[in-house]
């Protein structure tokens, strides 16, 4: 069953806060430092995202919090190399 609420995970990243979050419904996955919008994906990009960092499991439509926290910790250290 799909879960109406979106999953979201939270992390302290260089003294900022950063947030995953995604919808089962629509598939939309949202990075957010601070409550501010820093990336924002839709399938079947959102999905390609995930799935590049946590492992095909659920072809990254179901992710679990540790594998949202390893986007989160991916996309941080991208952003913070370019």
């Amino acid at each position: 069953m799909l879960r109406n609420d979106p999953r979201r995970v939270t992390a302290q990243v260089d003294g900022a806060q950063i947030c995953a979050e995604y919808s089962e419904l629509t598939g939309q996955l949202c990075l957010r430092q601070d409550g501010t919008l820093l990336r924002e994906w839709f399938p079947p990009h959102s999905w390609m995202a995930i799935a590049s960092v946590a492992g095909a499991r659920h072809w990254g439509t179901r992710p679990t919090d540790d594998e949202l926290l390893a986007l989160l910790h991916n996309e941080m250290a991208l952003l913070r190399a370019s």
